[in-house]
């Protein structure tokens, strides 16, 4: 990651199979593939993660990203649909690690239908050398939710990626400390609420909300998760902490639903405005500023908004 040095990066969000929508964005970026993998002459693209499932273009997507950062035009981090593929595609004792039925499989299906066996293992090879974050000292950037203690706790091991077996191993069982690591980095922390329920975007019912980590001192349930009925006021059990560091974090992730990109805080940006659910791919084009500004955002609607 030593090549991160430059003050212009455009973050890209979750593409999830559309690259259709992908070449549109870096087009209108000033981006050009005259080489064989897209380019442009003063700036560079840091992806939020998840390339994979959901979309009818899984193949051309991975092909175009893995093709940018093999020549060093873009960089990534490792989004928590490729981290559920390698648990997918990986056998201890001769069983996954992810089990291969029900909502697991339906979720990777598409993947799985778009690659061969030998794509698919190079592939899930690929992404275990994918950083779970990136920070170096003027941005950060995480799939899901930065957490300094989960942070520091990878650092202290000197891990940054699932390329070691034994902490890929313990990432999958429940209650490990590795295991909440990775939920947190990669799925973001969630609130459990008993008998207060939603329907998620797979139209499965649910009592545990995704929280907005990034915001600061709010008690309302309401206010501070998603999805929450707005008729209900029941109250966080802690106000939230925020991101307090004076520099920005990007992150994907939690498929926001709002017609044209909004900046969630002036220390944080997320990416994520569901191009998979009929909504649109984003980019921010960051030039150094420590306090992030809407009218850096470059998007484009989806062309097929297939989930």
């Amino acid at each position: 990651m030593n090549e991160i040095t430059a003050t212009s990066i455009d973050f890209i969000g979750d593409i999830h199979g559309h690259a259709t929508e992908l070449m549109n964005l870096l087009q209108k970026l000033g981006y050009t593939n005259t080489q064989g993998y897209y380019q442009h002459p003063s700036r560079k693209v840091f992806f939020c993660g998840d390339f994979i499932d959901r979309g009818p273009q899984i193949k051309q997507v991975l092909e175009l990203v893995k093709s940018m950062i093999d020549n060093h035009t873009a960089f990534t981090v490792i989004g928590n649909h490729e981290y559920n593929a390698i648990c997918y595609h990986t056998l201890v004792n001769n069983q996954p690690l992810r089990e291969n039925s029900g909502h697991n499989k339906n979720q990777h299906e598409r993947t799985i239908a778009a690659l061969n066996k030998d794509e698919m293992h190079y592939y899930v090879e690929w992404f275990k050398t994918l950083p779970i974050y990136h920070n170096n000292g003027n941005f950060r950037i995480v799939h899901a939710q930065w957490k300094e203690e989960h942070i520091n706790e990878l650092q202290s091991l000197g891990i940054n990626n699932f390329s070691n077996i034994d902490f890929l191993k313990r990432t999958a069982q429940k209650h490990s400390k590795e295991f909440e690591m990775t939920e947190c980095l990669l799925k973001g922390h969630e609130l459990h609420m008993p008998g207060i329920y939603f329907l998620d975007k797979g139209k499965k019912q649910r009592d545990s909300y995704r929280i907005k980590w990034w915001k600061q001192g709010l008690y309302a349930c309401k206010e501070a998760l998603f999805e929450f009925p707005q008729d209900n006021d029941a109250i966080m059990p802690h106000e939230l902490e925020g991101h307090t560091k004076n520099v920005p974090v990007f992150f994907g992730h939690y498929w926001l639903k709002n017609d044209e990109p909004v900046i969630q805080a002036a220390n944080a940006c997320c990416l994520d405005f569901s191009v998979a659910n009929k909504g649109i791919l984003a980019a921010y084009q960051w030039d150094g500023e420590a306090e992030l500004k809407a009218d850096k955002f470059v998007w484009v609607e989806s062309t097929t908004g297939e989930i």
